[in-house]
């Protein structure tokens, strides 16, 4: 495995240096600095990207996104300790296979780099969590007024006939609206629905 790093930290440098010497599937490191010449690498022969995004890189950050999508099978690894959300999910989106917010010791460190070498991914729990929670965000704002007006209904356990008559619309028009709600939340049953909103604490779909 050939592995490319772009940091600009020496003592980063050192610190993945000495991690990776000791990774038999490693034959060899790169280190870069982030206002070197990418265009001029090689990367049908890269193996694995590393960079530190401890400032702001745009340039790099884009070029190493596009590389990740021409050469899917080019491990990409973040480390930012300034753990922006907003880097994550751009990270997210072209499918890097580690995000590191924190490194603690070197050990743990080692122990992240192997997982990742031997085909697994790590991201940065609170990040994750916080993508999750969006995503959740984002599905409930997907809904219509009256949608989450049924949405609280079948929460509360009423079937299809007796939303009709509380909201003195048609059966067939509820049986859609549930159908609409089904779809844009990924809800399979009306159960779902209900471990769904205890979850949440039975907020304001508004």
């Amino acid at each position: 495995m050939n592995v490319l790093a772009i940091l600009e930290s020496d003592i980063m440098k050192n610190l993945i240096e000495d991690v990776l010497m000791d990774e038999t599937a490693v034959q060899n490191v790169k280190v870069i600095k982030p206002n070197s010449d990418l265009h001029s690498i090689n990367y049908k022969s890269v193996d694995m990207i590393i960079i530190d995004v401890r400032n702001e890189y745009e340039k790099v950050l884009s070029y190493i996104e596009k590389i990740k999508k021409k050469y899917s099978y080019i491990k990409v690894i973040v480390i930012d300790v300034r753990k922006r959300s907003k880097l994550f999910k751009r990270f997210i989106k072209c499918r890097a296979e580690g995000y590191i917010v924190d490194i603690f010791d070197k050990e743990e460190f080692a122990y992240i780099m192997h997982k990742i070498i031997i085909g697994k991914k790590f991201y940065d729990l609170d990040l994750l969590q916080e993508l999750f929670d969006e995503d959740e965000k984002n599905g409930r704002n997907k809904l219509t007024i009256r949608e989450n007006e049924i949405l609280t209904l079948v929460g509360d356990g009423y079937n299809n006939k007796e939303i009709s008559q509380k909201l003195f619309i048609t059966e067939n028009t509820v049986k859609k609206h549930v159908s609409s709600i089904f779809t844009k939340l990924g809800f399979k049953s009306r159960k779902e629905v209900i471990l769904y909103l205890k979850k949440n604490k039975r907020a304001t779909y508004l």
